[in-house]
């Protein structure tokens, strides 16, 4: 639920002030909500780990390359 405020007015009256909840990311490219990241593979760490892109991007710029795997625009 999202936060609320209580406001009393001078008069008596009383509003009560609901914030917008936070959103989830931007896609990195078209700016529309991110649902997935670029499983772009960058490289990896000393003791073998794979560094990927990360990126986040929208179902619409996101290019599928495999079960659970998609690459953004900049590395499709």
């Amino acid at each position: 639920m999202s936060p609320c405020e209580h406001i009393k007015f001078p008069d008596g009256s009383v509003a009560i002030v609901r914030f917008a909840k936070r959103r989830g990311k931007k896609c990195a490219f078209c700016h529309l909500q991110a649902t997935r990241e670029c499983d772009y593979e960058l490289g990896r760490t000393l003791d073998g780990r794979v560094i990927t892109c990360d990126a986040p991007i929208c179902a619409s710029c996101a290019k599928p390359i495999g079960e659970n795997k998609d690459l953004c625009p900049r590395h499709s």
